[in-house]
Order: structure tokens, then sequence, then C-alpha cells
């Protein structure tokens, strides 16, 4: 039996993500989340890093402004002491009656992983999906599966979404 992942999320950082929804509502927006890996499943967010002023949110389609993202995620990660380090993003799906990943999802969170610098091989990816009012979090635990001939396979395991503080 594998066990089920959890990812622990303060309640502040679920209003900001809903605040965040619910102002760019019938759009997709979303953002990062710092924090650390209890153990290999449990994840504990300790903050979110919003879209950034030059983010584009469009219909069915959001790309954050890295630039500026980098550089909160850099501060971030040196005022906690370097212990919060980058788990992975989140993102809105307005109206969507799935909560699963899509497949630009797929190939963002296969684009986290081949990245060095994102230090991660498990991202975590949260879906908001709804519309205000009724926003559902949907969190997914992701990773590479060994190569299979010539293809990459990303596996993907629905976490639990546990609330604090």
């Amino acid at each position: 039996m594998r066990m089920q992942h959890v990812v622990w999320l303060p309640r502040s950082v679920i209003e900001d993500m809903r605040v965040d929804a619910d102002q760019w509502y019938d759009k997709e927006t979303g953002g990062t989340f710092m924090g650390y890996w209890a153990d290999s499943h449990v994840a504990v967010v300790t903050a979110m890093i919003p879209a950034g002023p030059n983010a584009k949110h469009e219909r069915r389609n959001f790309l954050p402004d890295q630039h500026w993202q980098q550089a909160e995620i850099g501060k971030h990660y040196h005022q906690s002491g370097r212990l919060d380090t980058y788990l992975g993003d989140w993102h809105t799906h307005p109206d969507a009656i799935s909560n699963r990943l899509s497949w630009t999802d797929r190939a963002c969170l296969k684009n986290i992983i081949r990245t060095p610098s994102a230090r991660t091989s498990t991202p975590i990816m949260m879906l908001m999906c709804g519309k205000p009012g009724g926003w559902g979090l949907y969190a997914w635990v992701c990773g590479l599966m060994p190569r299979f001939f010539l293809f990459e396979s990303l596996w993907e395991r629905e976490a639990e979404v546990a609330p604090y503080r």
C-alpha cells in the first residue's frame, strides 16, 4: 500500500489564493509555494509568492512574472536561513469541472523537474478549480518515471491538503 502525500497549507495562504482567484476570475492566476519537506510524503508550505507584477493572465493560460518570482524566491530562501525552498506552484482553472492536471500542467512539471536551479524532483502542483465562493483545492505531487524507450513519463499522486494555523 502506498502512503498518501500530505501538503500542509497555512489558512492565511489559502485566503490569499482565494482573493487572487476571485480578483482574476475568469482568467487563470497562480503563484509559487515556499516551505520544506518534513519527510518524503509530507510537505509544509510556509509562504506563497504571488504571480508578480508582469504576469500574463488569460482564460486558459497563465504565465507568471518569472524574473520577479525568482528574486522573491531568493529573498525568502535567505530570510528563512536557507530552510524554506521552492516546493512547487498553484494556479486556477476557472469554471473547471475536473480537478485533473492538464497537458500544459504536465509539461510545466516536467520542465520544473528538469531545471537544476528549481532543486526539486517532486514538485507540488495545486489547482484551484471553480468560481468565486466555490473554489476547490486539489494538490498533486509529481515526479519522473524512468525512461521507457525514448519517452519520459510523469507520475502524479493526488495529495491531501491539510490547512493549519
